[in-house]
């Protein structure tokens, strides 16, 4: 663009909508929340990187009409933060494009939007149709070469599937079936989509739950183990070996703590009367329950 166009006529008010729905559809939808989650995740340490979702982008100053609203765009070079519509004069073009193409959006995506951002020097022009129906292969990718795109060539990944390689993003796109994944080299795995950080997010909490389970489990068998060895030596076998049966229906530390006292303060003779102390305590306990 030339140096003119960076002139901001004053008082022009440029829309943030278009009127349009974000998507299309709920396929629509997804494919775009999941590609852009996966990318600004990908991208969420540099501070100087702005990826953009169906936002209002402006390329001549003083022309409210004059915008595109790609489905996802990453803009190299500039302050990360939210906005509500993007100027490229006041910023930069973005390097990075992704349409998620449909029907009624086949022939400005492939033709229209293809120039335009051919003119906003992009690097890098994907597009990708979720259905299959439309585009023949359903993901494909261009590359800047002077003032035109030129088709990219299939690129072997590392984890051996076919796909295409961003170097703006340094990551690869690829089909997984017909759904749309974006492989990181640098880690050999794809980029998790919400769904599946949801899913390790819970998977890791159950199996912090479980540890916890079975460290609490062990601490109480520790705890009756030693609570009825001390009642054996300070009573007999018969006394420990009741004590530990009784055990069995503790489970809160207070109660252990509370047997532990009676048992320090027993009377050598009175091995009875602590089973006895430690019997009213679990039934009383059950009878608040059945009363809850």
């Amino acid at each position: 663009m030339s140096e003119t166009l960076a002139i901001e006529p004053n008082a022009v008010e440029y829309p943030t909508s278009d009127g349009k729905p974000l998507a299309e559809s709920e396929r629509h939808y997804m494919c775009l929340t999941s590609a852009a989650y996966g990318i600004r995740k990908h991208l969420a340490g540099r501070d100087d990187v702005y990826v953009g979702s169906n936002l209002m982008v402006f390329d001549e100053p003083g022309n409210p009409r004059r915008h595109l609203s790609p489905d996802i765009f990453v803009a190299f070079g500039v302050r990360r933060g939210v906005r509500d519509l993007y100027k490229i004069w006041e910023e930069k073009p973005p390097a990075f494009v992704l349409e998620i193409t449909s029907a009624s959006t086949r022939r400005e995506d492939e033709r229209t939007k293809r120039q335009r951002y051919a003119r906003w020097s992009v690097r890098e022009y994907f597009l990708y149709d979720p259905r299959g129906e439309w585009l023949t292969p359903p993901l494909q990718g261009f590359e800047l070469h002077g003032k035109r795109y030129r088709k990219m060539r299939d690129a072997a990944l590392p984890n051996g599937q076919p796909g295409l390689r961003s170097d703006a993003l340094a990551l690869f796109l690829w089909l997984k079936g017909s759904e749309l994944r974006l492989f990181d080299p640098a880690t050999g795995r794809d980029l998790p989509t919400p769904e599946e950080e949801g899913a390790g997010r819970r998977a890791a909490e159950q199996r912090a739950e479980g540890a916890e389970r079975r460290a609490q489990a062990a601490e109480q068998r520790a705890t009756r183990s030693l609570l009825s060895r001390q009642a054996a030596l300070k009573f007999d076998t018969a006394t420990g070996s009741s004590l530990a049966a009784l055990l069995d229906g503790v489970t809160e530390a207070e109660d252990f703590a509370r047997v532990s006292e009676w048992l320090l303060l027993a009377r050598p003779q009175a091995g009875d009367e602590l089973l006895a102390r430690v019997e009213t305590m679990l039934a009383t306990q059950r009878s608040s329950a059945d009363d809850t």
